[in-house]
């Protein structure tokens, strides 16, 4: 089978599917709680809401969503849930807004963006998804072709960041040894070695454009 001479992901969710309120993406708009991206896929928000633990979905909350309120927001939830299952988005919202002291709901951000996002990325498992693709897309590069990786999310990039990073490392031997004995090459140059970003314009133009980071390396 023969490789590619390029590769390009884009890892930002598809803006007519956060559009479409039937989706359950939107913190805006009232509809199930569902959030998959692919319907036939059996996991859903409403079954992370209400079916995981309080101390999973405070983890969720923390680690995807970077929330600093998550231990209240799941304590709350749980709460919640014990009386009757939490089904639609805005009946979670109402549930997040009420778990956040004050000054959080003041902010420019809504404040159910981070939790939303958080548990978008559990139930469709971006992130093993994205490990699982850097690895296999490196390996299907032919020599000189190049892979490109645009990310949305910080915790995105830093798992292409580190992809990239390891299969540009050679030698991994410690720096003490007189000469190698471990054989690692590496398998790309980086080009170029740091992230490509939108200028002004761009963002004017798009403004979901504001967080993307443009990675892409070469197989050597």
């Amino acid at each position: 089978m023969e490789g590619a001479d390029g590769i390009l992901f884009d890892l930002g969710v598809s803006s007519p599917q956060l559009d479409h309120a039937e989706r359950g993406f939107s913190y805006m708009q009232d509809a199930p709680l569902d959030m998959r991206m692919d319907r036939q896929q059996k996991l859903t928000a409403y079954d992370v809401v209400n079916g995981w633990s309080r101390e999973e979905i405070r983890r969720i909350l923390f680690e995807y969503g970077e929330e600093r309120y998550a231990p209240l927001i799941a304590a709350a939830i749980e709460r919640e849930r014990a009386d009757k299952p939490i089904e639609t988005t805005l009946e979670l919202v109402r549930v997040i807004k009420g778990a956040m002291p004050a000054k959080a709901l003041r902010e420019k951000q809504h404040p159910a963006k981070r939790s939303f996002q958080a548990i978008r990325i559990a139930v469709n498992d971006e992130l093993g998804a994205v490990r699982e693709a850097m690895e296999k897309a490196i390996d299907c590069l032919n020599p000189g072709g190049r892979l490109a990786v645009i990310t949305f999310h910080s915790l995105e990039d830093r798992i292409v960041k580190a992809a990239f990073q390891q299969a540009a490392q050679g030698c991994t031997c410690p720096k003490d040894f007189p000469v190698c004995i471990c054989g690692k090459k590496p398998k790309v140059r980086l080009t170029p070695r740091k992230p490509i970003l939108p200028d002004e314009r761009e963002i004017e133009e798009n403004p979901r454009a504001r967080s993307a980071k443009l990675r892409v390396c070469e197989k050597i």
